[in-house]
């Protein structure tokens, strides 16, 4: 076989073998805790999720380093590529444990549009960044003004409707989704543009602000009640109501991210004392970001607390979600977007029948020990003398 595609071949199954072994190592507490609460087992399963995150790090990291430590022959991109398939492949063994209902069909498909949107944007980010002079001429301008339009594009879907023609995407199989919606419409005064509807195992309902549109999946529809569902569409109708002021700022924090394109005419300008300055604007740009979306959160969680007929059914729809996607109850930190579940029901006058979860770890100790090593050894390897 050609050396290229042996080191392929090789890159691709290490990356496999890696992410299944990890895995089902990061599982083990989750898996042993068979009968316990649900905030417990969901607290459990946090951790192993994120070691999906230090894997593909890791197994990026590797195929870089390693073919260069142990001078394998071959073009670098025959280590780097077959990663992403090799981990991805092996991410739906995981995937379809934690959440059975998965079929390979339905998670590959989810899997495409969220890997072509995230690695769509990174790739543009990365290209911007690669391609960023020391000075900025009209054309490097023109450059980054079309590739932050695109990310624009991307974050905001207005790519969606056009996906919708072409795909002809499905509605309801039943006129019950409709008709809830059109009833809390017919409350609120505000008539969604498009109401997208989508298979799926996890429990999922979005606004789209940008489209006015909304969002469900198959299995919110399976778990929740009408009225349930009625408090669902009034949280989000809440953020389709959001002024242009509010819109602007939920594109900050890719904004903010864009600007670090922006290190080498900064450095060449500015020196040490740019980049300083270019990290601290991007921190403090994102913390602002998330500070308005969190009171939008809030705003959203009290127009359906209101609109609902009894206010403990918004909590239990919210309880319902988070346990059939077997989310935390409660999170570290207080710096997310959405506040914990277990505040948001108290905030809608209902005290869970069960203590106050602890929060997750970060992390499980396999995802920082695949993500660690690889690290060291690149720390070795631009170390070392060279010859």
């Amino acid at each position: 076989m050609d050396p290229y595609w042996q080191l392929a071949l090789s890159s691709g199954l290490g990356a496999t073998l890696i992410t299944i072994i990890v895995m089902h190592l990061a599982l083990i507490p989750w898996r042993n805790s068979q009968g316990a609460h649900w905030t417990e087992r969901a607290r459990l399963l946090w951790p192993a999720r994120r070691v999906l995150v230090g894997v593909v790090f890791a197994c990026i990291i590797s195929a870089i380093i390693l073919p260069r430590l142990f001078g394998l022959p071959g073009d670098d991109s025959a280590s780097f590529w077959p990663v992403i398939p090799g981990y991805l492949l092996a991410s739906f063994v995981s995937t379809r444990e934690i959440e059975p209902r998965y079929r390979f069909l339905t998670w590959l498909y989810e899997t495409f549009w969220q890997v072509l949107v995230q690695f769509g944007m990174l790739a543009i980010f990365i290209w911007l960044l690669h391609t960023m002079p020391n000075e900025m001429l009209p054309h490097d301008w023109l450059r980054f003004s079309l590739g932050t339009l695109a990310v624009i594009v991307i974050i905001t879907g207005f790519w969606l409707p056009l996906l919708y023609l072409f795909l002809k995407a499905k509605k309801s199989p039943d006129l019950r989704l409709e008709r809830l919606v059109d009833e809390m419409a017919a409350q609120t005064g505000l008539k969604p543009w498009r109401v997208y509807y989508g298979e799926s195992p996890l429990a999922r309902a979005a606004a789209l602000i940008y489209l006015r549109s909304l969002v469900f999946t198959s299995r919110v529809l399976e778990v929740l009640t009408d009225d349930e569902l009625r408090s669902i569409i009034l949280h989000e109708l809440a953020h389709l109501r959001e002024n242009l002021a509010v819109r602007l700022s939920r594109l900050i924090p890719v904004l903010s991210l864009m600007l670090i394109t922006f290190i080498h005419p900064v450095m060449h300008q500015f020196g040490i004392l740019g980049l300083y300055g270019l990290i601290g604007i991007v921190f403090l740009l994102l913390k602002l970001a998330k500070r308005i979306a969190r009171r939008m959160e809030h705003h959203a969680d009290d127009a359906a607390i209101q609109g609902s007929v009894d206010p403990a059914i918004y909590a239990r729809a919210l309880e319902k979600i988070y346990q059939a996607n077997q989310l935390p109850a409660v999170m570290r930190g207080n710096n997310m977007v959405h506040p914990h579940l277990y505040d948001r029901m108290l905030a809608a006058g209902v005290t869970p029948d069960y203590p106050r979860p602890q929060p997750p770890g970060r992390m499980a100790w396999p995802g920082w020990a695949v993500f660690l090593i690889p690290c060291a050894l690149f720390a070795w390897m631009m170390l070392r003398p060279h010859a």
